[in-house]
């Protein structure tokens, strides 16, 4: 009994004292009520009224092209000897851009003018054949139609001039393809020296100065001004998107922006996608290169949208909101929701309406229920 007592008295009176204590048993309460704020003013501040706009543009991602572009090959294969140009340098058309070893490609020339000599003596020969056996048929022909000879005896000398004349026919043959394979190799020698076809820019350079250039493999890639952006776009602008209209394009990896002309717009939709094409032409600028992504903002109509600059919006962890102003030149932050980017300002779906004053410059100034200064 005495162990039960000293057990509650010195360890579970004290535990139960000390829960009291925590729970406030002990202390005065104090009425739960909102603590009022001290209504400073901040000056500094820049306040608006919230922008509605009845059309805002929409943007879809494209790619830059160039209007004219080559990937400069060669029909024959051979070491490179020479390359004239850099990656970036601008080229005049017909000015030389490499030069590949053509060697062998003339020693293949001269086979096809000894093979051209041959089939020369070959025809020589053939043509003196021909003309001893034209004789003696014309003879034996003659002899024939006075009885002089049998018919077996004609026929044999028939058969002989028969022989000689197809051998003189393929002995010509034979000096026409000789002449034709000269033409087709020499025309390989020309190859030898690669210049540019058009005026323009060098892109991209896949060769160097010992390498092997073979046939069907770019060695160089040609573009030239102007230059288009291609955009795929939803198949409910088909028809509304014409030829000679123009849009806004932004290109941020340069930090421009440009006035594009519509050049192509394709017919059909494509019917995995729902999009169609649509090409537009830049008005040219010397800082354009092809593979660049483009955004073009075609306008649509809506309903009452809400702006505000991106420089108005607070942001704090996951809270995502803008600092209000009232009647009272009162600080309210308020909650929104935001959506799309129109340029410098972004959209507002909900938390704002159109009579609202939100602070624009210096929010980080701002504080719930301070006042705005003069």
């Amino acid at each position: 009994m005495k162990g039960a007592v000293k057990y509650i008295v010195f360890l579970v009176l004290p535990i139960t004292i000390v829960i009291l204590w925590l729970a406030g048993v002990f202390h005065d309460r104090i009425e739960a009520k909102e603590v009022p704020t001290e209504g400073k003013e901040i000056t500094g501040l820049k306040v608006e009224k919230v922008k509605t706009i009845g059309t805002v543009e929409v943007g879809f991602t494209g790619n830059v092209e160039a209007d004219q572009r080559a990937e400069i090959s060669t029909r024959i294969m051979g070491q490179v000897v020479y390359v004239g140009v850099k990656e970036g340098q601008r080229v005049k058309k017909g000015q030389t851009l490499l030069r590949i070893d053509v060697r062998d490609v003339k020693s293949q020339v001269k086979m096809a003018e000894s093979r051209l000599k041959q089939a020369e003596e070959n025809y020589k020969s053939a043509l003196a054949q021909f003309e001893a056996v034209r004789k003696t048929y014309e003879r034996f022909k003659k002899l024939l139609s006075e009885n002089a000879i049998t018919q077996h005896e004609f026929d044999q000398v028939e058969a002989r001039y028969n022989s000689a004349k197809s051998r003189l026919k393929a002995a010509e043959e034979g000096i026409r393809l000789a002449r034709e394979s000269i033409r087709a190799v020499a025309t390989n020698v020309d190859y030898g020296e690669i210049k540019a076809p058009f005026e323009g820019v060098v892109v991209s350079k896949m060769v160097d100065r010992g390498d092997i250039a073979r046939p069907g493999y770019p060695l160089l890639i040609l573009e030239k001004e102007p230059f288009k952006v291609s955009v795929n776009l939803p198949e409910r602008y088909l028809g509304r998107i014409k030829p000679g209209q123009e849009y806004r394009i932004e290109i941020d990896s340069i930090g421009k922006s440009f006035k594009a002309k519509v050049v192509e717009v394709s017919p059909s939709v494509d019917s995995v996608s729902r999009t169609f094409r649509v090409k537009l032409l830049i008005k040219g600028n010397g800082s354009l290169r092809s593979g660049l992504f483009a955004k073009v903002y075609i306008p649509k109509k809506s309903v009452a949208t809400l702006l505000v600059p991106k420089e108005a919006v607070y942001r704090r962890w996951d809270f995502t909101g803008v600092w209000t102003v009232d009647e009272n030149r009162t600080l309210k932050l308020r909650l929104v929701r935001l959506g799309n980017e129109y340029g410098d300002y972004i959209e507002v779906l909900s938390g704002l309406s159109p009579e609202d004053r939100i602070v624009t410059e210096g929010i980080e100034k701002a504080c719930n229920g301070c006042k705005v200064g003069g």
